[in-house]
């Protein structure tokens, strides 16, 4: 499996996967409009020529700057795999903790909300501590992780 930068011949298959974990048109149409402004942000997986997954990276919103124990926090705003269980999630995680890092970030933070619990245990891994629960103005409830870098 191979991880490089979003390309914009790589959008189809991208909001399908992001279609996979998200219905509200809403939410698509925001995430999809971040490719668009910054598509240097969104990274893929590659397995076999298949884009397999996506994960993205942010400018911290508001809602969780309250959360930041360091000064020069990032969001890791979107991580979504078109297969479960195949450790293609932690691929895509490990690369936005290396490029934040190179990128002089100190801390990533992350918000998941209630309706994707199922999430929750991945979330723990790889250094990731939950920080507490938070309500972002236009989601549900959730939590908040972060990672010091």
């Amino acid at each position: 499996m191979t991880v490089r930068k979003f390309e914009e011949i790589d959008r189809d298959d991208v909001e399908n996967i992001f279609s996979k974990y998200w219905n509200d048109p809403i939410f698509l149409k925001e995430l999809s409009n971040e490719l668009e402004k910054h598509p240097s942000n969104f990274f893929i997986a590659e397995d076999n020529n298949e884009i397999v997954g996506v994960a993205g990276h942010r400018d911290i919103p508001a809602y969780l700057k309250e959360f930041a124990k360091t000064s020069k926090p990032v969001e890791l705003y979107v991580i979504a795999s078109k297969y479960k269980r195949k450790g293609i999630g932690k691929i895509l995680k490990s690369k936005i903790v290396e490029i934040a890092r190179e990128n002089g970030f100190s801390e990533i933070l992350l918000f998941s909300p209630g309706t994707h619990d199922n999430s929750w245990e991945f979330h723990d891994t790889l250094n990731f501590q939950r920080m507490g629960e938070v309500t972002p103005p236009d989601d549900d409830e959730g939590y908040v992780w972060s990672c010091i870098l």
